[in-house]
């Protein structure tokens, strides 16, 4: 296609922590901005945002994304990226009523368990897709409507950040097929809410977001938000979805073989398949299967949440790095990572600094290291925690298998994608090269392909993933080094 004047979207990726927002014309982008946020832990296991705070942080960042921009460019659409599972109370104005309840609180264990005992675990999971735990955000809601009965006549809908978003910049609370499926009151199947969930809990279908598959334009931008950014009155507004589905869209994860390695505070495996498998063997291994921002294609996760967290751990708990300044700091950690080698450490390390992840889950599982001597250093040290991190995503990988579920191909995206040395090692012990991305920002172009396709600058998603997700490296297994860690990962399979 020839555009006389390109086609602009702005694509917004709003985390647990920080907001990205970035400018694209197709592959190209324009300008990006980020701005950090944070959030409160007023009791044990809570976990909780000013919602109304995060969205003016949002606002700030597609300003200054759109004042990076080397000239003003034409924007037709707007999509978003969120995070997983959290809930906020609204009214009609799409004010939030109480704080964000967010995916990581786990306040609502008593309602998991109250699920649990109505439905049982296996009829959840084989009604919705999802594992029952007080993560999903349908315990969240019941635990409002449990503890907070005096909001009940001013909320107009339990949403989530995607709903929440959308009524920012267009009045309308549509939620995608994504995020429904993942509230554990969702059929992945049906595209529709299952009523007896719904029932149990005391809400209705009315007072959740209006269903909608990912990447479908919901309206136009509200006037007051296009003025004041300073772009068109008739750009549309377009459901994007789960964080992870974005990123596997902006990784080239759109279909089976492939799968998307997010390598963050948590190390997340993603990949996709054409027919659902909510079945007992999934179950047992407690990963979801949900909608993917594909139409026609399901979607699960492993999910290893003490992943770059161990890395943080040990950066400030055993070389107390914490205290140097940031300079310093960044430097320390360098060094650490420059002396990782493609060998196994002798000393071996659990990595559950929260808990076990995928396919155990054993939230009360805690890490230790093992095979200390008078010859351990912390070098040892943190090459052991490395060496974890891969072995767990191996366990996954090999769990999959086990499940008719095969990946050739992992597309890392994520901080941890920085060193090669790492990638290398990761690579080695997964027996699966691992390509890097030309733009790491995979869930934003993930948000943006969806956009694109919805304004018409792109006729499909495939289209869009051809032209935009280029591969940067691709960094291959080390033969020399794969049965030495064949033969330390048997070791770690039975520290746990």
């Amino acid at each position: 296609m020839n555009w006389e004047n390109d086609m602009a979207v702005i694509a917004i990726d709003l985390g647990t922590t920080g907001c990205k927002a970035a400018l694209f014309e197709g592959s190209r982008m324009l300008g990006i901005a980020y701005r950090h946020f944070n959030y409160t832990s007023p009791e044990d296991g809570w976990a909780e945002q000013d919602a109304e705070a995060v969205w003016r942080l949002v606002d700030q960042t597609v300003r200054q994304a759109l004042s990076a921009c080397e000239t003003a460019p034409q924007v037709e659409g707007i999509g978003v990226s969120v995070q997983g599972d959290a809930v906020i109370p609204i009214d009609q104005e799409g004010t939030a009523l109480h704080p964000a309840i967010l995916g990581m609180d786990t306040r609502s264990a008593r309602e998991a368990a109250d699920l649990q005992e109505q439905f049982g675990r296996g009829q959840l999971y084989s009604l919705t897709g999802m594992p029952c735990e007080p993560l999903n955000a349908i315990t969240k809601m019941a635990w409002l409507v449990r503890h907070h009965p005096e909001l009940r006549r001013r909320i107009w809908k339990y949403a989530h950040y995607s709903e929440f978003l959308l009524m920012k910049l267009a009045g309308v609370p549509a939620l995608d097929y994504t995020m429904a499926s993942r509230t554990m009151a969702f059929d992945p199947v049906r595209k529709d809410w299952v009523p007896a969930i719904l029932e149990f809990v005391g809400i209705t279908p009315s007072q959740l977001g209006n269903l909608s598959p990912s990447g479908a334009p919901v309206g136009i931008i509200l006037r007051q938000v296009a003025d004041s950014w300073g772009i068109s009155r008739n750009a549309l507004v377009i459901t994007g979805g789960h964080d992870q589905c974005m990123a596997a869209v902006g990784a080239g994860v759109i279909e089976s073989d492939l799968a998307c390695y997010s390598m963050g505070t948590a190390e997340v495996i993603s990949t996709c398949f054409a027919t659902p498998r909510a079945n007992p063997a999934m179950l047992a291994a407690n990963y979801p299967c949900y909608c993917h921002a594909v139409a026609g294609q399901y979607f699960t996760i492993t999910l290893n949440q003490s992943g770059g967290l161990s890395l943080e751990w040990f950066q400030n708990n055993v070389m107390e790095l914490e205290q140097l300044s940031d300079d310093a700091r960044a430097a320390a950690y360098q060094r650490l990572i420059d002396e990782v080698e493609i060998k196994p450490s002798l000393a071996m390390f659990l990595p559950h600094i929260v808990g076990s992840g995928t396919p155990t889950c054993d939230h009360l599982s805690r890490g230790t290291f093992l095979g200390l001597s008078l010859k351990t250093g912390r070098r040892d040290m943190f090459q052991a925690v490395v060496d974890a991190l891969a072995f767990e995503a191996r366990l996954n990988l090999e769990k999959l298998a086990e499940l008719d579920i095969f990946v050739t191909e992992l597309r890392g995206v994520g901080g941890g994608t920085r060193s090669r040395q790492i990638l290398e090692l990761k690579a080695t012990v997964l027996n699966r090269p691992i390509c890097t991305l030309r733009n790491p920002e995979a869930a934003l172009l993930g948000a943006a392909i969806l956009a694109q396709v919805a304004i018409g600058r792109f006729s499909s998603i495939e289209e869009a993933c051809a032209e935009c997700v280029r591969i940067d490296l691709t960094v291959e297994p080390r033969k020399d080094a794969g049965e030495l860690y064949a033969t330390a990962f048997g070791r770690y399979r039975q520290v746990y």
